[in-house]
């Protein structure tokens, strides 16, 4: 081979190898966190049962969202050193899969991690309620007075039972029967000032039941109430659930100075049940 072939040969080379590397740059290798699902911490006096259904991860990693993941989660980080991630715990709203929300009543969950390429960090991350967040009610049908005791339909009402407990000793039942087959509660109390202090207002509980049950509002004015507002509620079920429903557009729609809770379940028309039961527990009121 002449000297000139030689050059022309290492030439080629050089631009086949510059080509290869446009094609196919050299990729970052990720660092990765593998996160736990949360746990709840509750103080009992105040925030009753720490029964949750944190489903999925919001996950930011030094001011970047990086997104959303079902838990537990594995998830690769294109960062190295110290990082500072936050890990936001991810609801569905109203119980619909398709409405992913971070529930804005727990805390985020914030930590300094050392990330290296192709290691991976493992977090189990704890939440609580927030400082400010604020129950209007809390309904565990342990002891007390019982909130859901305004009769606006029907004959039965919202009773404490042992026979299927949630926790605890007592649980929530309504009975509705072929005969007595539609029931619409209040709670026993108007809360004003939901909305004061931010837009977000919840309802959150467990379940099991029979037949499906809506809840809403019924807002009042000073001339007196408005019209119900009700918005789907949950389906039947033969295993305990958790629901956070957001109630925050039926609050905030009208000039309202404040709000019953309501809840309405009925026997459908076309079922042959001759009895229904609707099981409940833990039902809390959050606002700010």
């Amino acid at each position: 081979m002449t000297q000139k072939s030689s050059l022309i040969t290492l030439l080629v080379l050089a631009i086949l190898g510059s080509s290869c590397e446009l094609i196919n740059p050299s990729e970052d290798i990720p660092a990765f966190l593998y996160i736990e699902p949360f746990s709840l911490t509750v103080e009992p006096s105040t925030h009753g049962s720490a029964s949750a259904d944190i489903k999925e991860v919001w996950v930011t990693v030094n001011g970047d969202f990086l997104g959303v993941y079902p838990l537990p989660a594995s998830v690769p980080v294109l960062a190295t050193g110290t990082a500072n991630v936050r890990l936001e715990a991810g609801i569905h709203d109203n119980g619909i899969r398709a409405t992913p929300n971070i529930y804005p009543f727990y805390e985020s969950f914030v930590r300094d991690v050392e990330l290296a390429p192709n290691e991976t960090d493992t977090l189990r991350p704890v939440t609580t309620y927030r400082s400010n967040a604020r129950f209007a009610f809390i309904e565990n049908f342990e002891v007390g007075s019982r909130v859901f005791t305004e009769q606006i339909e029907g004959q039965n009402g919202l009773t404490s039972t042992n026979d299927i407990i949630f926790e605890g000793d007592q649980s929530g039942l309504i009975t509705l029967t072929a005969a007595d087959n539609l029931i619409r509660l209040g709670s026993d109390q108007i809360y004003a000032g939901l909305t004061d202090n931010s837009p977000r207002v919840y309802l959150e509980m467990d379940y099991r039941s029979e037949i499906p049950v809506v809840w809403g509002v019924l807002g009042f004015s000073s001339s007196g109430p408005g019209e119900p507002i009700l918005q789907p509620g949950f389906r039947e079920s033969n295993d305990w659930n958790k629901i956070y429903f957001d109630l925050s557009l039926l609050v905030l729609e009208g000039n309202f100075i404040g709000h019953r809770i309501l809840l309405q379940a009925n026997i459908p028309n076309d079922s042959n049940l001759e009895e229904a039961k609707v099981y409940l527990d833990n039902i809390k009121l959050l606002h700010f």
